[in-house]
């Protein structure tokens, strides 16, 4: 049977790969010139530092069971760097505190005073069995447990920001209570980090693009589909953004907003972070990555190479290049101390993720299609989960299974 998978990001490409593995001829059409989607290394320009900057500090946490399947499929499983949750939150004042998957650890989160950390530890506790609804935000939850506006910037947004691209009191109260359930309360590994030591879209595009042509897929990048009736298939898969997926389809579209993400790789002359990876609070620099640490390219000379990450914040997409630089650094040497900036770049991801507020599960769609041999996938569907790389390959393997009919066990939310 043929299969045409439209959109070569991590969404199409679990799908294909599950195809092919079940025996399908498949062709995967991606109009971009390289495969990964959202997942991507930044083009290469001279001077850059090595490895490569990439569009986003891309992390995953333990709980993330598919995706990691997924890089094994394809033979990165070692690419990544595993790592117990110890997330130091850099303060105003250069405070350090840490956050970890021990609960008890709250107690020691000097970003709070003693009361409002124990409110934190019973309302963590809480969420084992609140009944969180997705009309109403994270925040306005939280605050029904007894958590004070302060608890909620100083710790809260700490892990939710980064995990749903959207500030606690913006995001579903719902898609926030099973973020943490699922990566807080599952038990520790749930809560690991999961780093990336090489760039993206090798261990990504590039890998998976391998994979399917050696299993005898056909790949074909910088290749936009404008019509369902072009493809030479029995069975479709749009793995595509949620607009264009409506326009091929011919559905009305989907009534879902977008996030970005704003990512400013810096080379500094001289080290600044003194851990692989910090948050920081009341700064535009939400995460901090020691992107040579991480992947073992260390500048020379003793200098350090950082990837700043931004969730969430649209309006910093209005700066201009340099003026964001500026903004980023400024903030980093204020909060760090001083150093030369030797080197930058900048990537803005309009369109990183879907923004999840309330109301917004009852509008995401299923895998189905109304044609019966066409199906959709997406970080943006309903999987269940927050629009993360876990969402997208469930999705992809959901709509294999739907187009194959194989009788296996759903992965589980």
């Amino acid at each position: 049977m043929k299969a045409a998978v439209v959109g070569g990001g991590l969404a199409g490409l679990a799908a294909a790969l599950d195809l092919v593995d079940c025996g399908h001829h498949v062709t995967v059409y991606e109009a971009r010139p390289t495969l990964g989607g959202a997942v991507q290394t930044l083009p290469e320009r001279e001077g850059d530092p090595d490895p490569p900057p990439d569009n986003g500090q891309h992390i995953a946490l333990g709980c993330f069971t598919e995706y990691l399947r997924f890089l094994a499929r394809i033979g990165e499983a070692g690419s990544v760097l595993r790592k117990r949750l110890a997330l130091p939150v850099v303060g105003e004042s250069r405070r350090v505190a840490t956050i970890s998957s021990n609960p008890l650890s709250i107690l020691g989160y000097r970003h709070l005073d003693r009361g409002e950390r124990l409110a934190v530890l019973r309302t963590l506790l809480r969420l084992r069995t609140a009944t969180a609804s997705d009309g109403e935000t994270f925040g306005d939850l939280l605050r029904r447990l007894g958590q004070s506006q302060e608890a909620i910037d100083r710790f809260w947004d700490v892990f939710i920001r980064p995990a749903l691209n959207l500030r606690t009191d913006e995001a579903s109260a719902a898609v926030g209570a099973f973020t943490v359930r699922t990566a807080l309360l599952s038990g520790r590994a749930a809560a690991d980090l999961v780093l990336p030591v090489r760039p993206l879209g090798a261990m990504h595009g590039d890998a998976a693009g391998r994979a399917l042509e050696a299993a005898g897929a056909n790949v074909r990048t910088g290749t936009r589909v404008d019509s369902l009736d072009d493809l030479d298939a029995d069975t479709v898969v749009v793995a595509i953004p949620p607009a264009e997926s409506a326009r091929l389809l011919g559905d009305e579209p989907v009534p879902l907003e977008d996030s970005p993400i704003v990512s400013v790789p810096l080379l500094f002359h001289r080290p600044l972070l003194r851990f692989p990876l910090a948050a920081m609070l009341d700064s535009d620099a939400h995460w901090i990555f020691d992107r040579g640490a991480l992947t073992g390219h260390e500048p020379q000379a003793r200098g350090q190479y950082l990837t700043v990450v931004s969730s969430g914040v649209p309006e910093l997409l209005e700066i201009r290049g340099r003026g964001l630089v500026d903004r980023i650094a400024g903030q980093l040497t204020e909060r760090l101390g001083a150093a030369e900036l030797l080197w930058s770049r900048v990537s803005r991801e309009p369109r990183a993720t879907v923004a999840l507020r309330p109301g917004q599960a009852a509008v995401r769609p299923g895998t189905e299609t109304r044609y019966p041999n066409v199906v959709r996938a997406g970080t943006w569907i309903d999987t269940g989960w927050p629009a993360t790389m876990e969402s997208a390959v469930r999705s992809g393997r959901a709509a294999a299974r739907a187009l194959t009919a194989e009788k296996t066990t759903p992965i589980p939310a």
